[in-house]
């Protein structure tokens, strides 16, 4: 008697699980995924973290983003003072490789969030970088 209760608790559960996190990884055109941006030591320095998932893509330079992105690392503290967290739109540079960063260059950033790392200040707010 006590299984038909527990598998009606457990059916309701599931719909309470949280839904696959999309990481864009059969794409190879441009795709926005909601990440955050920060510097590491190491190759690929400028890297976005795809929130809720364990995959990261390496920030190529090149596009209008990158140098707005870049001003905000050097405005004040150097490139490791600040993480900045949004939807991003990226173009892949390479075809996904499983277990590998996956190059990409940013094409546009929304719904920006500027964090100091020192002391978890929110610095800014904005809808588009």
């Amino acid at each position: 008697m006590r299984t038909v209760p527990a598998f009606i608790c457990l059916i309701l559960l599931m719909g309470t699980l949280p839904a696959e996190v999309f990481t864009g990884e059969n794409r190879n055109d441009p795709f926005t995924i909601h990440g955050r941006l920060h510097y590491y030591n190491g190759s690929g320095g400028m890297r976005i973290w795809i929130v809720g998932s364990k995959r990261m893509l390496e920030v190529v330079e090149g596009s209008d983003e990158s140098g707005k992105i870049n001003a905000i690392f050097s405005d004040g503290g150097g490139c490791f003072s600040r993480t900045i967290y949004g939807d991003f739109t990226v173009e892949p540079l390479r075809p996904d490789i499983k277990g590998a960063m996956r190059p990409v260059r940013i094409v546009k950033v929304k719904n920006v969030v500027i964090e100091r790392d020192e002391d978890k200040k929110l610095l800014v707010m904005r809808k588009e970088l």
